[in-house]
C-alpha cells in the first residue's frame, strides 16, 4: 500500500534509464549500419526517455525533502541533481540536433560529434545511476 511518505522517484527512474540507453544504442547502430528505421526507433526511445528523465527530476526534487539531513547526503544529492539536469539537456540536444541538420546521420564530421553526444548520454546515465545507488545503499535515502 502506498502511503503519503512513499518516495516516488525510485519507482520512475528505471524507464528513463532503459529508454535512454536503448535509444542511444539504436541510433548509434543505425548510424553505423545506415538504417533509417533503427535511427527512428532510437530517436523515439530517446524522446520517451527525455520525458521520463523530466518526471524523474520532478519526483526527485519532491522526494529530496525526505532525505536525511547531513552534509555528505546533501553533497551527493547535489551531484545527482546536476548530472540529472545535464542528462536532460544532453538528451534534449540529441533530439534537437537532427531537426536542425537533416543530413546529420548521413554525412561527414557532424555524425561523429553526434556519436560522441550519444556516448556522453550513456556515461551520464551510468553516473546518475551510480550516484542514486550511493544515496540508497550508502546513506539509506528512501529506505531508512
Amino acid at each position: 500500500m502506498l502511503t503519503a511518505l512513499t518516495p516516488f522517484h525510485p519507482r520512475l527512474v528505471h524507464f528513463p534509464i532503459a529508454l535512454s540507453l536503448v535509444g542511444a544504442f539504436f541510433v548509434a547502430l543505425g548510424l553505423f549500419r545506415r538504417r533509417k528505421q533503427w535511427i527512428d526507433y532510437g530517436q523515439l526511445s530517446l524522446l520517451l526517455g527525455w520525458f521520463g528523465v523530466m518526471a524523474a527530476i520532478i519526483t526527485g526534487l519532491i522526494d529530496q525533502s525526505r532525505a536525511p539531513k547531513s552534509d555528505a547526503v546533501a553533497a551527493v544529492i547535489n551531484q545527482h541533481i546536476t548530472v540529472g539536469i545535464t542528462l536532460l539537456i544532453s538528451v534534449g540536444l540529441a533530439l534537437y540536433w537532427p531537426l536542425r541538420n537533416k543530413r546529420l546521420f548521413y554525412e561527414g564530421n557532424a555524425r561523429w560529434g553526434f556519436l560522441a553526444l550519444l556516448v556522453i548520454i550513456v556515461g551520464l546515465v551510468f553516473l546518475e545511476g551510480w550516484l542514486g545507488g550511493k544515496l540508497v545503499y550508502q546513506f539509506g535515502v528512501g529506505v531508512k
